[in-house]
C-alpha cells in the first residue's frame, strides 16, 4: 500500500468556519476510543474543548460586532493549530496508511491527475500598446494553464514573414518592436502538462 500525506492546512482558504467545526467533530469522533491513537487522547480533548468554544463564538458572530469577530478569529487560530499538530502526529503513527488516517477523521492529499489538452483560449483581443509599434493582447483565463504562448506574424503572411512566439504566466501581454501600419495575425494557446497546444482562432490587428 502506497503511503499518503495527511492534510495539515486548516486555514480559511481551505475551510470556512462551519466546515472547520464539522471537521473537528469528525476528528474527535474518529479518534475516540481508538487504541491506535491512545497516546493522542490529550490532544483530542484539546480539539474537542476548543471546538466547543468555537461553536459558541460562531453564534455570537451572527449577531454582528467587530470585537466578536476578532475574538472568533483568535479562537479559530488556536483550533487550527491543535488540529494541524495532531494531524502531523497521526501521519507518523499511521506511517502513511490512508485507511487509518481517514478512520481518524483526517483527510489525505490526493495526487494530481493529468489534465490533458487545455481548452482553446477565448475572447482574444488586441489593442494599441503603451508605446508606438506595440500591441497589448489579452484573453480569458484558461483553466489549469501554467502559462500561455502567444504567436504573432505579419498579415498577409509571405515567404519573408517571421513568426514570433513568446510566453507569459498572465492572461495579458505587451509585444513591442512591431512595424507601424502593418497588420498582424495573432493566436494564443494555454500551456500545461500536456505538450500539445490548442490555438485560438487568429485575430488580425493593425499596429499604430
Amino acid at each position: 500500500m502506497s503511503k499518503v500525506k495527511v492534510i495539515v492546512d486548516y486555514s480559511p482558504n481551505r475551510y470556512s468556519d462551519m466546515e472547520l467545526t464539522r471537521r473537528a467533530d469528525n476528528i474527535v469522533f474518529g479518534m475516540a476510543g481508538n487504541p491506535k491513537f491512545a497516546s493522542l487522547e490529550p490532544k483530542v480533548t484539546l480539539i474537542k474543548n476548543q471546538n466547543e468554544t468555537f461553536k459558541l463564538i460562531l453564534v455570537k458572530v451572527n449577531q454582528g460586532g467587530k470585537t466578536v469577530t476578532i475574538e472568533k478569529n483568535a479562537i479559530r487560530h488556536v483550533l487550527e493549530d491543535y488540529m494541524a499538530s495532531t494531524a502531523i502526529q497521526v501521519q507518523d503513527l499511521c506511517n502513511g496508511d490512508e485507511g487509518a488516517i481517514i478512520s481518524a477523521g483526517f483527510e489525505v492529499k490526493r495526487k494530481p491527475t493529468p489534465v490533458g489538452l487545455l481548452e482553446r483560449p477565448e475572447k482574444v483581443v488586441a489593442k494599441p500598446g503603451p508605446t508606438r509599434g506595440s500591441l497589448e493582447i489579452s484573453w480569458e483565463v484558461v483553466p489549469n494553464a501554467r502559462m500561455y504562448e502567444v504567436e504573432i506574424v505579419e498579415y498577409p503572411e509571405t515567404d519573408k514573414s517571421v513568426r514570433q512566439r513568446t510566453s507569459t504566466t498572465k492572461h495579458k501581454i505587451v509585444i513591442d518592436g512591431l512595424i507601424r501600419g502593418q497588420a498582424y495575425a495573432i493566436q494564443v494557446a494555454g500551456a500545461g502538462s500536456d505538450p500539445g497546444r490548442v490555438w485560438s482562432d487568429a485575430i488580425i490587428s493593425y499596429v499604430m
